[in-house]
């Protein structure tokens, strides 16, 4: 009778560093590569030269932890973990966010120990867009994606000028400061973007839109220029 051992190691695998850029105080969601189907064991996301652990999930032992702040505690209670994918979602991203973000994903499968690694570069813009309109005509305020329990303002200044309350089918929108935008204020119902009409020269300045949602909220600030004919 012959004993066959088999000696089993590791296998190791690495995808190229990929580059992801977002504004500031958007949300970012750095995707691995499983899928809902696919199991794995331990889960490790690094952020920086240093490589800090920032989110860990450990099912043979237990751990699902977004708690570490990362270098400084810049993180704060920023950071979340889909418990299925392991994908990392960062909330309100600010500047000092950029930087390289690895995962490490380890699986054992028919005795063989396996880890993968991903690296995405991220980084941060100015969340500050300049938008330039001539007087008289129509300009949009992006919203690129709204969500069925979004609160959304839309402000000039501190002057609040539309609202949104998706839940409740509730769209508003203001005068404004000494009813500057009376009847050039317009809400998109399927994006959430503000439209004025019939622009003039007082309406330059900056807007911001704020986007509460059921874990976070998104800021996002445009400067409108409006020129005389």
């Amino acid at each position: 009778l012959t004993e066959t051992v088999c000696v089993c190691s590791p296998v190791v695998s690495a995808a190229a560093v990929k580059s992801v850029s977002v504004l500031k105080g958007d949300s970012v969601t750095l995707q691995t590569s499983l899928t809902y189907k696919q199991i794995y064991d331990v889960i490790l996301w690094r952020f920086g030269q240093q490589k800090s652990l920032v989110a860990e999930i450990n099912r043979t032992a237990g751990i699902f932890n977004t708690s570490s702040d990362g270098p400084d505690g810049r993180f704060g209670n920023r950071l979340q973990l889909d418990c299925f994918t392991g994908s990392l979602t960062i909330t309100n991203i600010t500047t000092t966010d950029s930087g390289l973000y690895e995962v490490e994903i380890s699986s054992t499968i028919s005795r063989h120990t396996i880890h993968y690694t991903q690296s995405f570069t991220v980084t941060v813009r100015d969340a500050v867009k300049p938008v330039s309109v001539k007087e008289g005509e129509t300009v949009t305020l992006p919203i690129t994606e709204m969500q069925n329990d979004d609160l959304i303002l839309w402000m000039f200044g501190e002057i609040v000028l539309a609202e949104i309350h998706k839940a409740d089918q509730r769209f508003y929108t203001y005068d404004g400061p000494n009813e500057r935008f009376r009847d050039r204020l317009k809400l998109d119902h399927q994006t959430g973007s503000l439209i004025i009409t019939d622009t003039r020269t007082t309406h330059s300045g900056l807007y911001e839109v704020k986007i509460s949602r059921s874990r976070h909220t998104i800021n996002r600030r445009i400067t409108v220029t409006v020129t005389g004919e």
